[in-house]
This record gives C-alpha cells, sequence and structure tokens, in this order.
C-alpha cells in the first residue's frame, strides 16, 4: 500500500481498525531501511560484523557500569536488553508497536533524508506490517543469546514510555542478516504527506507530550508547535 495523500492515510487506518488479525507494526523514516537490530548495524575495529562474543561484552559492561540502576532486574536478561536498548545501548532487539497511530508517528517524526539517488522508493518512509503466528507468552523467560529464530518479548511496564508508545520487542538470533519473515507488510508513505500526516497525529493525540511522556517530550512538543514545520 502506498500513502500518497492524507485520504490515503485515513484508509490505511480504517483498515487496520478493522481488521481481526494479531498485528504488530514499526515505523521508519526510510523505506529502505531494512528490519535489522542495532547491534547488527554496528561494526568493530576491523570494520567488521560484532561477533557474538563482542556483544556479550558490551552487555557484560552495560550490566556492571548500569548496575546502580539496574539491580531489580541483574538477573533478567531479557529485562536488562529492553532496559539498554531504550537507552542506545546496540542489542539485537527491535522495537515494535501494537499501536499504528504510534508507527506512523515514528515513521514521519524526523525529518526526512534520501539514503541515495536511485535507489528505489528512496522517497518514501514505511511502517512494517507482521502478523505473528501466535500471541506472545507474557512472562516467558529464555536467555536471548542462545535462541535459533526471531522471537518477541514483552517488557515489564518499567518506564512511561513503553506503556505509552504499547510497546515490545522482537528478539534475534542472527542480528546482523535483515529479518524478512512471511506475514510483513509495508506501508510506504510519501515524503510529501508526511507533514501533513504528524499535524493529523498531533490531532489524534499522537505528538512528542505523549509519545515520551516527559519533560523532554513536553518541551519537543512545543517546540514543534512554535515551528515552521507545523
Amino acid at each position: 500500500m502506498e500513502v500518497l495523500t492524507i485520504n490515503d492515510f485515513y484508509d490505511f487506518l480504517r483498515i487496520q481498525s478493522e481488521t481481526k488479525d494479531n498485528l504488530i507494526y514499526r515505523g521508519v523514516s526510510n523505506s529502505n531501511y531494512k528490519l535489522i537490530p542495532s547491534v547488527g548495524r554496528i561494526k568493530n575495529k576491523k570494520g567488521e560484523n560484532l561477533s557474538v562474543a563482542e556483544e556479550k561484552l558490551l552487555f557484560k559492561v552495560f550490566k556492571q557500569r548500569a548496575y546502580p540502576f539496574i539491580k531489580d532486574y541483574k538477573n533478567d536478561k531479557l529485562e536488562l536488553l529492553s532496559i539498554g536498548q531504550h537507552h542506545g545501548l546496540p542489542t539485537r532487539l527491535l522495537d515494535w508497536t501494537k499501536n499504528p497511530l504510534i508507527a506512523t508517528y515514528f515513521a514521519v517524526e524526523e525529518n526526512f533524508k534520501e539514503i541515495g539517488t536511485g535507489i528505489k522508493n528512496d522517497n518514501f518512509s514505511c511502517v512494517y506490517i507482521h502478523k505473528p503466528e501466535k500471541l506472545v507468552k507474557l512472562g516467558k523467560k529464555y536467555n536471548p543469546f542462545k535462541i535459533d529464530s526471531v522471537k518477541r518479548f514483552m517488557p515489564k511496564h518499567w518506564d512511561k514510555r513503553i506503556v505509552s508508545q504499547g510497546g515490545l520487542f522482537t528478539v534475534h538470533n542472527n542480528p546482523y542478516e535483515s529479518w524478512e519473515p512471511d506475514n510483513l507488510q509495508k506501508v510506504l508513505i510519501h515524503k510529501n504527506v508526511r507533514k501533513e500526516i504528524k499535524t493529523t497525529l498531533n490531532r489524534f493525540g499522537i505528538h512528542p507530550g505523549t509519545i515520551y511522556p516527559d519533560i523532554d517530550g513536553i518541551s519537543k512538543h512545543i517546540k514543534w508547535l512554535r515551528s515552521n514545520e507545523h
């Protein structure tokens, strides 16, 4: 599906509101961004992908240095990875949401950046839609470094942003390769309609002040309201 006008966006929302499927959504600012977790997008000093050992070392250092802030979760690898992801640590997790409005906001939040001339669909942002085969099991524990397939994880509501964003994660057994599962759709949002969609989302109550329910989010929302973008 391509969203070229605001009416196309309303059609997208109507379709999502009428579905009975268990769907998760991820918004990205350019449709050419693949489903690769953050740890799979960084290189070591040799310019190579991180090994699992190097990835585990990052995690170990994080646990050691962040201990005063994470001691309540010191023995829970999944929760600790989600906290690290939340604060910018490269991990094998990808952020998703159950709310298509939230995913759309993340697709249009920042100024549009083209990747390169001639790349297919480089004029579009994107909302990924995935239909998992099963419901995620709350509280299920597993070692994220010893899985043989992509799994989902619903974190505890330890942060207001997780609650407001309807957040959950996919945990990737091979975070260095693009994930292209069955039942994956891409909704393309043309760059020329992004501004209008962002204004519409604001009317729906989807803006930095609600996405990031803290002083930073409030300040970002006020700045946007007074900018020429709005």
